[in-house]
């Protein structure tokens, strides 16, 4: 008589054992890929704020300056067309799961008066980022912030996901885009004597109020931060 060829019973489960083991050990490597490939996204939406910061001083010759984060985006838009929801709001934003919607493909929109103005429900979103507002256009490209993700203390640090402005990774850390469009990522600005430079001084310093020129604002969707 022939036997027939197959698996044994504890030949299966011993092959099912190490599938489910492969499966443990590749899905924490799969999970920091996906965080990598969407802190890379956002670091390029940040470059993309910031060279549009740089087109509309370069179109207009004047600061680009707004009375709130709303404004600030409205008065950007109205020359350089930026207005993308995806470009402000940021899928790992921690406050972002608060949101049953979908993100809005536009945040701001031409007004019946020719002017822009947010949308409805623009107070309910989850901005991502802190803005500077009246920057001044003689200012060095390459180490003057325009926006950072937000939740960046006035201490030089990222403030975690409980706090009253979480950081968009906790107290990890977060990204500053500069005038000229390159983009960093910080944990710390304390570190080294401080990772930017003082506008005025040319030293270093962490406060990034001392980054940008004197009567320049920061806005996020709370309000003004400095």
């Amino acid at each position: 008589m022939k036997r027939k060829s197959g698996f044994s019973l504890i030949e299966l489960l011993m092959v099912l054992g190490v599938m489910a083991i492969l499966m443990g050990m590749l899905a924490p490597a799969v999970g920091m890929i996906r965080e990598k490939a969407q802190r890379m996204a956002t670091a390029q939406k940040l470059r993309q704020i910031g060279m549009a910061v740089a087109t509309y001083q370069s179109l207009t010759g004047r600061s680009l300056a707004g009375s709130d984060l709303g404004d600030w985006m409205s008065r950007l838009a109205a020359e350089t067309g930026v207005r993308e929801g995806e470009l402000y709001i940021f899928k790992e934003d921690p406050l972002l799961s608060q949101q049953t919607e979908s993100i809005p493909p536009v945040l701001v929109q031409p007004a019946e008066n020719g002017d822009w103005e947010e949308i409805t429900g623009f107070e309910d979103w989850p901005i991502g980022v802190t803005v500077v507002s009246g920057l001044s256009p003689g200012a060095s490209p390459s180490t003057t912030p325009v926006a950072w993700t937000r939740g960046l203390n006035l201490s030089g640090q990222w403030q975690h996901f409980a706090s009253a402005r979480p950081g968009i990774y906790g107290s990890e850390g977060g990204y500053i885009v500069f005038l000229d469009g390159h983009v960093e990522f910080h944990r710390n600005l304390t570190k080294d004597g401080g990772q930017l430079v003082h506008f005025t001084e040319g030293t270093r310093t962490s406060d990034i109020r001392l980054a940008v020129n004197p009567g320049a604002r920061a806005y996020d969707f709370l309000g003004q931060v400095f």
